[in-house]
């Protein structure tokens, strides 16, 4: 188990950077980040909706967490603005869009 788990770790190391190029904040050990997302509209946001991503060493990943995912998990017709809250440890990468509108 301890041999899969540093093959794993390894994959991670040297996969992630490219996976992360896009990402304004890199963590390969551990990252916590909420990053702001574009305005749409200029409705009052009486409505959220979140959707969830899940990536395991860079190597495997899971989930819906598009900005229209979020909105119909929160039954919004007419999006106003959204945020994005990435959290990584060690390899296990959640993403989580949170869209808030009416």
């Amino acid at each position: 188990m301890k041999k899969l788990f540093g093959i794993l770790a390894l994959s991670a190391f040297l996969i992630s950077p490219s996976v992360m190029a896009y990402e304004g904040i890199c963590g390969i050990i551990y990252k916590n980040t909420y990053e702001a997302g574009v305005g749409f509209t200029n409705v009052s946001p009486a409505k959220k909706g979140e959707a969830t991503c899940r990536s395991f060493f860079a190597l495997v990943g899971l989930g819906k967490c598009g900005i229209n995912d979020a909105a119909k998990a929160g039954n919004i017709k007419t999006v106003a603005y959204y945020d994005t809250h990435i959290r990584n440890i060690l390899g296990y990468k959640t993403m989580t869009t949170t869209v808030y509108g009416q």
